[in-house]
């Protein structure tokens, strides 16, 4: 391979670069560094980002290059490789039981097979090729089932979504999560794109692909059950119950329910200690893609760019308002697992090509200010119900213009959309409670300071209510288990994350607990 030499600080004026610059790299580096390009045996992207701050955008490029080049500190080099997992040796744990296969219940589950644990993996829905085709029937019939729908079923509610991949998190586990994704089948960019996605048509094979490789390493999925409650002998957790009444034994338990394990995780809330956490709910926006390309672009989208997308955040008003689960390209789809509640979110393929982007405003909701736990339930069900009413009962969305809506006033001048079930005017003004309302106004005008055209081009599509769990399980510091001895709760639904890779990270910092504290 001969030398490894670090390129960083590439900056390359996006405008000018063709569509297929990835693979002219080397001559890239080599201009850049005046190697001859037959010196250079190969130029890896280590990570790549867009900065269209102002002028023209760039695009900001580290490469590895290997062959006759000058060779970097192996030190220097170590900050882009992705350490292991270090698993407990000889852990006693046998057949753990794993509820969930969203992101934090399916990579607990590898860290559990991969250290020979044998999990056992229950999923009330259904395996993904099947939760495609019952979607597919669902925009067809509009008979929603509620154990197969874009919310329940293997891979979780991110599987149809944009794919996000970037994260706060500064957990080493996020790099091995993105490598795992990518051995079974995600895209090879999201290693090094600084903004990753991708894209709902890669991680339904994904999915697939994980399963195969847990059940390789001696896991066992079970799907099609209902598990709605947790099975206790002596005040410890001892396995998990089904709806029909049927007991998994197991030495302990890993819940990873997302959230639409609403039933589940309300259920726990009698039985494991838990408390009150700020929520978000808020309304799908969508605009033409091409508004968004030239507003963060300042210009036409360059060949060698994707779909632009934007991160919104103001706080002019007492509740600040932001942008969230912004999808380039994407769809909006009614992605309700309860009969008669509409429920949106955003979807987007690897490729992001539709010609309109989305994104959810949402604002913040504290503890002190929305009641207990059932009066949230019920400001969720009434938002849903009243979105579902008002798009005419059979799932179609309701929708209305921005401007409409902070006039309060009938208003859909527009009605193309990327929405497969299909949208009719509605008035979304009075769907949502009143400080919502006064939340979005505010977060609208302050958005289109920024992006002029937000309120003139935009339209609200429905209501979202999924955003993030009112409920967060106590959980202690260092053996990671709730205050029911031997159940781990992890993941979004119960208020341990929020988005694909920090929940993945999550559950497999579960995995290792239950591994390292086995009896």
């Amino acid at each position: 391979m001969g030398m490894a030499y670090l390129l960083k600080d590439i900056v390359l004026d996006a405008a000018k670069l063709p569509g297929n610059w990835q693979k002219r790299c080397i001559e890239i580096a080599a201009q850049r560094t005046g190697i001859a390009s037959d010196r250079i045996a190969s130029a890896e992207i280590l990570s790549a980002s867009v900065d269209s701050r102002r002028g023209t955008p760039k695009l900001l490029l580290t490469m590895l290059l290997t062959g006759e080049v000058p060779e970097t500190p192996v030190e220097e080099l170590a900050a882009f490789t992705v350490p292991p997992l270090l698993l407990p040796e000889n852990s006693r744990l046998r057949h753990p039981v794993v509820i969930g296969t969203g992101p934090a219940g399916i990579f607990g589950a590898l860290v559990l097979a991969m250290a020979g644990a044998e999990p056992v993996i229950i999923d009330r829905g259904s395996p993904v090729d099947k939760r495609v085709e019952d979607y597919r029937r669902f925009i067809c019939s509009r008979e929603l089932d509620p154990e197969s729908n874009l919310l329940i079923g293997e891979g979780g509610a991110g599987t149809f979504s944009d794919g996000k991949l970037y994260t706060g998190t500064r957990d080493f586990r996020a790099a091995w999560v993105k490598k795992i994704m990518v051995e079974c089948g995600a895209p090879g960019e999201i290693i090094w794109q600084k903004r990753a996605h991708a894209g709902s048509d890669n991680l339904a094979v994904m999915a697939a692909n994980l399963r195969r490789k847990i059940e390789k390493a001696g896991g066992k999925f079970i799907f099609h059950t209902n598990i709605d409650d947790i099975h206790t002998v002596n005040g410890i957790c001892a396995g998990v119950k089904s709806a029909s009444g049927e007991i998994f034994d197991a030495p302990s338990v890993l819940l990873a329910p997302g959230l639409g394990g609403r039933e589940l995780v309300r259920k726990l809330t009698g039985k494991v200690q838990w408390s009150r956490k700020p929520f978000q709910i808020g309304c799908r926006i969508e605009h033409p893609q091409e508004l968004i390309d030239r507003a963060m672009y300042h210009m036409s989208r360059p060949e060698a760019l994707g779909a632009a997308e934007y991160h919104l955040v103001s706080r002019r008003h007492v509740r600040h308002t932001a942008s969230f689960c912004m999808c380039p390209g994407g769809e909006v789809v009614n992605a309700s697992a309860w009969e008669k509640h509409s429920i949106t979110n955003g979807m987007s393929c690897f490729a992001r090509s539709g010609k309109f982007a989305n994104s959810c405003l949402i604002a913040t909701f504290a503890p002190e200010e929305s009641g207990d736990l059932q009066a949230v339930d019920r400001m969720f069900d009434g938002l849903e119900t009243r979105c579902f009413a008002a798009g005419g009962g059979d799932y179609t969305l309701p929708a209305q213009d921005a401007a409409a809506f902070i006039r309060r006033e009938d208003g859909l001048k527009n009605r193309r959309n990327s929405t497969a079930v299909g949208v009719i005017p509605g008035r979304i003004d009075e769907i949502v409670p009143p400080e919502l309302y006064q939340a979005l106004v505010s977060g609208l005008k302050d958005f289109d300071s920024r992006i002029p055209g937000f309120i003139r081009q935009g339209k609200f599509i429905g209501v979202e209510s999924c955003v993030s769990s009112p409920v967060r399980f106590l959980r202690d510091p260092e053996t990671l288990q709730s205050s029911l001895p031997g159940l781990y709760c992890a993941g979004e639904g119960c208020g341990a994350a929020g988005g694909i890779i920090s929940a993945a990270c999550d559950g497999i910092r579960c995995a290792e607990k239950m591994l390292q504290y086995a009896g």
